[in-house]
């Protein structure tokens, strides 16, 4: 089979059902654009605030933005591979949700063998609700207030423009995984590598444990928890590669991918 069909191959009757029925109780008013705009343009806002706030920082300050983001990209593979995978009963029970809307969803909506929408309307299913980033933002301002009072103000507003960089990261990479098949995501670093990476974990018999990472591999390589058996910067640059699967995945996988990527 060719890599089209890989992320827009033929769908099961069950999964063709449940996206009929998702899209029917789409609200009407639902704009993807919307949605999409509702997450950017404050999470943009946010970064520019705080680079404005920067004056003449140091290359120590600026370089904070490094470990920042490797624990934000081990704070992502956690909540995937925990919240999202797990029931979690904490918190009153405010996860059970993301887990509901992941797993019984999420993942019946898209599947290894068919990745792809078809219309912006679907990115409901797609993108995490809008209130997702003030969340994320108002869990940031504490810690990003103590270390602009201990260390620099520079660092607290490296530390609070990193939040809304990562998130609107995570929901530009997590887009291009279910984009239909095209030039810019087949070939472009790092995006190509993501879109591999998340439709093997689309595959039911991984779901639950493997390729958690949906920016970059980083923590799925250093726990182990990658398909791949590659060093870091093969996991980051693998692409579309096929020819790393460990070996206890081929053929549980098959991977539905080694099938419709190879040519």
């Amino acid at each position: 089979m060719s890599d089209q069909n890989l992320f827009s191959g033929e769908m099961t009757e069950k999964q063709r059902l449940f996206r009929e029925e998702y899209k029917r109780n789409i609200a009407k008013w639902y704009s993807g654009w919307g949605h999409l705009l509702s997450i950017y343009i404050p999470g943009i806002a946010v970064i520019a605030f705080c680079i404005t706030q920067i004056e003449n920082p140091t290359w120590a300050e600026i370089f904070l933005l490094l470990p920042i983001l490797v624990i934000y990209n081990f704070n992502e593979w956690w909540i995937h591979k925990n919240a999202m995978h797990k029931p979690v009963k904490g918190f009153g029970g405010a996860l059970l949700p993301v887990f509901h809307r992941h797993v019984h969803q999420h993942h019946q909506y898209f599947t290894s063998k068919r990745m792809t929408y078809d219309a912006s309307r679907e990115w409901r299913i797609v993108l995490f609700p809008p209130y997702a980033l003030l969340i994320f933002l108002l869990g940031t301002v504490p810690m990003a207030l103590i270390i602009g009072h201990l260390w620099t103000p520079n660092a607290g507003y490296v530390l609070m423009l990193s939040t809304p960089f990562y998130y609107l990261n995570y929901e530009t990479f997590h887009l291009c995984c279910h984009v239909q098949e095209n030039w810019f995501v087949r070939h472009c670093p790092l995006i190509n590598t993501i879109r591999r990476h998340h439709a093997a974990h689309h595959s039911q018999q991984i779901m639950m444990a493997r390729n958690m990472n949906l920016t970059y591999p980083i923590a799925d390589w250093y726990m182990g928890t990658s398909d791949l058996d590659r060093g870091l910067i093969g996991h980051l640059f693998n692409g579309y590669n096929q020819h790393h699967i460990k070996s206890e995945f081929q053929s549980d996988q098959g991977i539905e991918l080694e099938q419709t990527l190879s040519t």
